[in-house]
């Protein structure tokens, strides 16, 4: 099995392409802009993206967890927060209890996939929830956990979840935040906060992931990066990739991990499409994943002071 990073695409422009892509109408909107926008529900967890000319940047997104209410600080992978030097200060955006911040990286962890990052605007801290407690104890093979994060997902996707009775709370941040214009509803997507339950399969096991660099220190990663990995229970029906820096929680709500990377492609014979010549279409099945152990990063929590 192979695994990749739930890494971000984006392309990193010279400020003279930033400016001449940026037309009168972008800033206009921008500056026209609600720092709000609708959720009906409370959570420690935050959808964390990169926006380019006012508009997320596609591919440019993760999700994140509170850990400090009084610092307005969150723990997300490290290749998010690699995003944040890309298009300058005020391109990076905290979406959090219906309120929108802007952020900045705290510290990254030199050797695990994780990094801290904070709210630099201005915030009320009692309207922030207390985070979730870490764990005491980290999990055992075959014990429940749930993964809970934010994911942009295809109106199809969505269509296809809520006729087998998953139907996760929609928020229309791409409609009526960015005020993405709709089109073609085949193509049309929307942010989702998802709660996926899935039991631990695995635990200190020393997963290849793809796209993390090369080098001395990359080789020291490879060989000390322990995972937890997990088999949802839900066939995800396509990439996890989104769901980068997100918690998972065990059966008490207590924070063990946070969610990596997932399989580039899991094929499940039993359903594929047969081809002349013995030959087959094989169905992708998205039921994988990485899970950084929190007892492992916990320690970045010093520098917030």
């Amino acid at each position: 099995m192979s695994f990749q990073r739930l890494s971000f695409y984006f392309l990193l422009p010279t400020f003279y392409f930033l400016l001449l892509g940026c037309q009168p109408s972008d800033i206009k909107d921008t500056l026209k802009r609600s720092d709000t926008y609708e959720q009906n529900f409370k959570s420690d967890v935050a959808w964390v993206v990169l926006e380019w000319n006012g508009k997320p940047k596609y591919g440019g997104w993760g999700s994140g967890f509170l850990v400090d209410r009084k610092r307005g600080a969150f723990y997300t992978n490290k290749h998010v927060g690699d995003m944040f030097d890309a298009l300058g200060e005020g391109s990076h955006k905290i979406f959090f209890n219906g309120k929108v911040y802007n952020a900045a990286v705290v510290k990254t962890h030199l050797l695990v996939d994780v990094a801290l990052v904070r709210i630099t605007d201005p915030f009320d801290p009692s309207e922030f929830p207390e985070p979730a407690p870490i764990a005491t104890e980290a999990p055992r093979v075959g014990d429940k956990v749930w993964v809970e994060g934010f994911h942009p997902h295809p109106y199809r996707v969505r269509e296809a979840d809520e006729s087998e009775g998953f139907k996760f709370p929609r928020l229309s941040i791409f409609r009526d935040y960015y005020k993405i214009p709709i089109g073609d509803i085949e193509k049309e997507q929307e942010i989702v906060f998802e709660r996926l339950e899935a039991v631990v399969e695995e635990l200190d096991k020393n997963v290849p992931i793809g796209d993390q660099g090369s080098g001395f220190v990359q080789e020291i990663r490879n060989k000390v990066n322990l995972y937890m990995y997990i088999k949802t229970l839900k066939d995800h029906r396509f990439s996890f990739g989104g769901l980068s820096g997100t918690v998972v929680r065990n059966r008490a709500g207590e924070t063990v991990g946070i969610f990596t990377a997932g399989p580039e492609v899991e094929y499940d014979k039993d359903t594929a499409m047969p081809l002349e010549g013995g030959l087959f279409i094989a169905q992708r099945v998205y039921k994988t994943g990485a899970i950084t152990p929190i007892k492992a990063v916990n320690d970045l929590k010093k520098y917030l002071n």
